[in-house]
C-alpha cells in the first residue's frame, strides 16, 4: 500500500500484472503484435536500435478507479525529423556508449521527463516491435517508479512536455478509438493534448490487452486525424 496526495492507494494488484506480462512475454504467450509492427531479424537487420520505457507510478488521482496507476507520455516537438509533434512513450535510438537496451531506456527517460533511472524499477522486457517508417526495431521496456514526484528540470529540444496520465482514463471507453490518417490505422488512445496513436497507440493496445486491463469499447469508432494534427496540432472530431 502507497499513498498519492495522502490517499491510499493499493498497487499490488498492478505490480503483480506487470510482472505476470513479463514472465508471459518471456515464455512467448503474449498474442500477436500488429502485422505492421512484427519484428523479422532476416530482413530487417539493418534496422536500428532503439527502446521505449512503459513507465508506471502510483496514480495521483487516485478516484480515477482499478488501476491505481499513472502511465508517463511526452510530446514531441513539431521540429523533429521523424514523429514531429507526437505523443510517445519516452524513450529513443540506443548510443554506442549505452551498456544494453534497458540502459539505453532509462537514460532516455531521464533525459526526457527528468526521472533518475536509479528510481525506476526495472520490471523486464517485451518483444521487440518494428517501426519500418523509421527503421527501428524498438524494445519495450517495463519500469515502475514507486515515487516519481520531484522531477528534474529538462532541457527543451526533442520533447516539449510530459504528459502524466492514469491508465483508467486510457481505458476508458470514451477515450479508445480506431485513428485513421490518410491510408494508415492504428489503435488510439484520445489524452489530453491530443492523441495517441501509431506506433505508441498500437504498442500500449498490444499491453493493455497482455495485462488483460482492456474494458470493451466500440471498435467501429475512427477519428480521421489530419496532417496538420498529426504533426502536433490541436486535435480535431472529425470521427465516422
Amino acid at each position: 500500500m502507497t499513498t498519492a496526495y495522502g490517499v491510499p492507494v493499493d498497487t499490488t494488484a498492478v505490480r503483480g500484472d506487470l510482472d505476470l506480462l513479463v514472465a508471459r512475454a518471456a515464455r512467448g504467450e503474449l498474442g500477436e503484435v500488429p502485422d505492421v509492427h512484427r519484428h523479422d531479424p532476416a530482413t530487417q537487420a539493418d534496422y536500428r536500435e532503439a527502446a521505449v520505457l512503459l513507465l508506471l507510478t502510483p496514480t495521483a488521482t487516485p478516484e480515477a478507479g482499478f488501476p491505481g496507476a499513472d502511465l508517463f507520455l511526452v510530446q514531441r516537438s513539431p521540429l523533429l525529423r521523424h514523429h514531429p509533434g507526437q505523443i510517445a512513450l519516452p524513450g529513443g535510438r540506443r548510443d554506442p556508449e549505452d551498456r544494453d537496451i534497458v540502459h539505453t531506456a532509462l537514460r532516455e527517460t531521464h533525459e526526457e521527463i527528468g526521472l533518475p533511472p536509479e528510481r525506476v524499477e526495472v520490471v523486464g522486457t517485451l518483444p521487440r516491435f518494428a517501426v519500418p517508417i523509421s527503421r527501428y526495431a524498438v524494445t519495450p521496456v517495463v519500469g515502475w517508479a514507486e515515487d516519481s514526484t520531484g522531477l528534474a528540470e529538462v532541457d527543451e529540444g526533442e520533447v516539449l512536455h510530459t504528459i502524466r496520465v492514469p491508465v483508467a482514463h486510457l481505458l476508458d471507453p470514451g477515450s479508445r478509438a480506431r485513428v485513421r490518417l490518410h491510408t494508415h490505422s492504428s489503435a488510439g488512445f484520445l489524452v489530453p493534448g491530443g492523441w495517441v496513436w501509431g506506433f505508441t497507440g498500437n504498442l500500449l493496445d498490444h499491453v493493455l490487452e497482455g495485462l488483460g486491463w482492456t474494458r470493451p469499447w466500440d471498435r467501429s469508432r475512427v477519428h480521421r486525424m489530419s496532417l496538420a494534427e498529426a504533426r502536433g496540432g490541436p486535435p480535431t472530431t472529425a470521427e465516422g
